[in-house]
């Protein structure tokens, strides 16, 4: 069985090693008691060694300190700084084992300095309050907080690792969704309209060169060389659009003029480029679509709609995806049909 010691481990168990041999000499000044001899020096350090597995195998650190402290006293040696070993191997049980564990672990030691306790049992309760369950209770509370640290780090990872997905599906889906319309496009009129042909070959490649830049951004970031800011914004709808009637989908667009931080223009470019895809993917042919990008009291409106036969509404990655990245902004999204076609409509409050 293998295992590392901590030097945190290590120093605290120099330091009680050596407040234990010096102190102890000084409260037998003050106390009636066995003489101190080479085994109550030899006890001080065993309680004091304990701590050195205290992290690793704290039943070991509890044992073992408590074993030299209950030897110490039936010898009759005096009450001194042996005990405050006790303290720490209380707390790292408290700390390091389970809360069961660390109750039962507090009754035995102070049912173990209870035979050799020469005042009341009041003061025992007092004594054991203080030097053993509030190094306890300091244990539990130490173990609780960190454990909700990391509770709260496994939340920002799944969370990091959710957004680092959808937007893999978003490059990587709107990517093959329009090389798969353009490689359509260029088999239909490879013998009558070769210029077409070969338009939509570099369309595929343009396109394919984007998504590959994408998701390459996206493993950066996974490997934490991604840029500080974001490399996309909504200048750049205007060019997704164009791409999109290449593809055979006309797209009208209308921008206002409305300042964003970087991670919100991303967001909305996001939703559009998603909104699109869905309808390059699923509109019969003719289909147009217009998206309208603008500010009204104090919400950013995103409308994306289409002249589609209206049907019912089935909700996949996409407009989970979408929503979902709304409402991290703080908005809201609604998608489904509307009047002559269909329509998605993200509102996201402005930021102050």
């Amino acid at each position: 069985m293998q295992f590392r010691i901590k030097w945190q481990d290590v120093a605290l168990t120099v330091a009680l090693l050596f407040f234990g041999l010096a102190g102890t000499r000084f409260a037998a000044r003050l106390q009636d008691g066995a003489p101190l001899d080479v085994f109550a020096h030899l006890l001080i350090t065993l309680a004091a060694t304990g701590l050195l597995f205290r992290s690793v195998r704290p039943l070991w650190t509890f044992a073992m300190t408590t074993a030299a402290i209950a030897v110490y006293l039936a010898l009759g040696y005096p009450f001194g700084p042996i005990l405050v070993s006790g303290v720490a191997a209380m707390y790292a049980v408290a700390m390091y084992a389970s809360i069961e564990l660390a109750a039962g672990c507090a009754l035995l030691y102070a049912l173990v300095i209870l035979p050799w306790w020469n005042d009341s049992v009041t003061s025992w309760i007092t004594w054991s309050a203080g030097w053993i369950l509030l190094p306890a209770a300091a244990g539990v509370l130490m173990k609780l907080r960190r454990k909700s640290v990391v509770d709260v780090r496994e939340r920002a990872v799944i969370s990091e690792r959710l957004r680092l997905a959808q937007e893999v599906h978003d490059v990587v889906g709107h990517g093959l969704s329009v090389i798969a319309m353009q490689a359509g496009v260029a088999l239909y009129v490879l013998d009558s309209d070769p210029a077409k042909a070969r338009a939509s070959l570099e369309a595929i490649r343009d396109t394919s060169r984007e998504a590959l830049d994408g998701l390459r951004s996206e493993l950066d970031t996974l490997r934490g060389s991604a840029p500080l800011r974001p490399t996309i914004s909504l200048a750049d709808v205007p060019a997704l659009a164009a791409r999109m009637r290449e593809a055979g989908l006309e797209v009208s667009v209308e921008l206002d003029d409305v300042e964003l931080p970087g991670n919100l223009q991303l967001g909305v470019y996001r939703i559009v480029q998603e909104s699109l895809t869905n309808v390059l993917r699923h509109a019969s042919p003719g289909v147009t679509a217009s998206v309208r990008v603008y500010a009204v009291r104090g919400e950013l409106v995103v409308e994306i709609a289409d002249t589609g036969t209206p049907g019912p509404l089935t909700e996949g990655h996409g407009i989970t995806g979408m929503r979902m990245r709304a409402e991290s902004f703080g908005g809201t999204l609604e998608a489904g049909p509307r009047n002559d076609g269909f329509a998605v409509i993200a509102r996201i409050p402005l930021p102050s």
